[in-house]
């Protein structure tokens, strides 16, 4: 997405929503990719946000939501580390950041589907 002062840069999270649900809402997100691999996994489209949750979590069981991220207003540092498509934010994410959480839908064989 562009960026200037009418445009957010906007990118979006995968997380179950059991991880989301006990979170402290007082307190920045702090998803487990942060402390395994020292960075949160974001991307800019939702069709590569679906694509790669069913490459990687389609056998991971339970509801799962997507944040919607304005990078541009983070207190962590954040990059790409190759795939422009795919930025990766090095710190917890600040909830005022937090712009809005969904569900997202999934068919009976556990795919997700999308909105």
């Amino acid at each position: 997405r562009g960026r200037g002062p009418d445009r957010a840069v906007i990118a979006y999270h995968l997380v179950p929503a059991a991880s989301w649900d006990a979170a402290p809402a007082d307190r920045p997100f702090h998803p487990a990719s942060l402390d395994r691999e020292g960075f949160i996994h974001l991307t800019h489209q939702i069709a590569d946000l679906i694509g790669v949750a069913n490459a990687l979590y389609r056998d991971e069981p339970g509801p799962h939501l997507v944040l919607t991220i304005a990078l541009d207003q983070l207190n962590a540092p954040w990059r790409y580390d190759g795939d422009a498509r795919y930025p990766h934010v090095y710190g917890p994410l600040d909830r005022a950041t937090i712009t809005e959480v969904r569900p997202i839908r999934r068919d009976a064989t556990g795919v997700f589907i999308g909105f």
